[in-house]
C-alpha cells in the first residue's frame, strides 16, 4: 500500500510541475519568426567529446556562453558537478522545481532545446513537454520533436546536420 501512495505522490508533483511552469513558460514565450539566441541541450551521459561537438554550435550559430545551457537528465555517478542536473526528485510535494537554475532555464523559453538522450530517459522527456520553445532537436522520432535527426549514435553527424537544418530555416543557406 506504502509503494502504492509514493507511485501516486510521484505522479501528483510531476502534474503539479507541469500545469505550473507549462502556463508560465506559454505566457513568457510570445515571440514570432525563428531567432536563435538561446539552446538548451539534454544529455544523459557525460561524454566530454560528444559535449565538445554541442560546443560547436555556439560559434556556428553565434549564440553566447550565458545563452548555451546544458542538462544532465536523470542519474548518473560520473556526473560532473559544475554542471547542471535534473532527476524527479527535483520537483517538490507541491510541483515546485527545488533546482532554481533548472527553473530559470524552463521559464525563459529557449529558442532551440536538443534532446541529446537515450530513447525513454523520463527526465527528458519531461523537461522536453515542459519548454517551450520554436523548435525542439533530437535522435528519435517523438511527439515533442519537431525536427529529428538519425546520427546513427555519433554527435559530430547530428551536431552538423542540425547545423545544415538551422541554417536552411534562418534562410542562410
Amino acid at each position: 500500500m506504502r509503494l502504492k501512495a509514493v507511485v501516486l505522490l510521484k505522479s501528483f508533483k510531476i502534474y503539479l510541475a507541469k500545469k505550473r511552469y507549462r502556463s508560465k513558460v506559454l505566457s513568457n514565450n510570445e515571440s514570432t519568426g525563428f531567432d536563435l539566441k538561446s539552446l538548451l541541450l539534454l544529455y544523459d551521459a557525460p561524454n566530454e567529446q560528444a559535449f565538445k561537438h554541442f560546443e560547436i554550435l555556439k560559434t556556428e550559430l553565434g549564440i553566447s556562453e550565458d545563452n548555451f545551457n546544458a542538462v544532465c537528465c536523470g542519474i548518473n555517478n560520473e556526473f560532473p558537478v559544475e554542471r547542471i542536473a535534473f532527476v524527479f526528485e527535483d520537483i517538490a510535494y507541491n510541483g515546485k522545481l527545488k533546482n532554481e537554475a533548472l527553473k530559470d532555464m524552463i521559464t525563459s523559453g529557449p529558442d532551440l532545446v536538443i534532446n541529446y538522450t537515450e530513447k525513454g530517459n523520463p527526465e527528458a522527456a519531461f523537461l522536453l513537454k515542459l519548454t517551450a520553445a520554436p523548435i525542439k532537436a533530437g535522435r528519435f522520432d517523438e511527439k515533442e520533436i519537431n525536427l529529428s535527426i538519425n546520427d546513427g549514435n555519433d554527435p559530430e553527424v547530428f551536431v552538423k546536420e542540425l547545423i545544415r537544418y538551422l541554417k536552411i530555416l534562418k534562410g542562410n543557406k
